[in-house]
């Protein structure tokens, strides 16, 4: 008798498919992770959007070259589209400012919102 020393088909068959499928379970956590990462480089970039008009609203407010009343504006860099409002309260000597950050990321609008006082 004869013994071979090979693998059959179904070991064969068997083994191709644990394979794929470990390869398709790295494949989706790849792309999970890279479309994750991407986000938080966008919401990195929003938060510096926000922080940018903040200090350049205190730096108005202490150089007293805001002007009286409500202010609001809109502009855009890129991708994100800011607005925001101040809103003032002489009595109290301070403003409120109320800014949102948007931008689309893959066919979906994206925002990031925030509210400060400033004195």
């Amino acid at each position: 008798m004869r013994t071979n020393g090979g693998f059959s088909l179904l070991e064969l068959v068997a083994s191709i498919a644990i394979i794929s499928i470990g390869i398709v379970t790295v494949l989706q956590a790849f792309s999970y992770c890279t479309n994750i990462a991407g986000l938080s480089c966008d919401l990195v970039d929003a938060v510096l959007l926000a922080e940018d008009k903040l200090q350049e609203l205190e730096f108005k407010k202490q150089e007293k070259l805001l002007s009286q009343g409500i202010l609001s504006s809109a502009d855009t860099f890129g991708k994100f589209e800011r607005r925001y409002s101040l809103t003032r309260f002489p009595e109290q000597d301070m403003e409120k400012l109320d800014i949102e950050i948007s931008w689309l990321r893959t066919k979906r609008k994206e925002r990031l919102t925030a509210t400060t006082y400033l004195r």
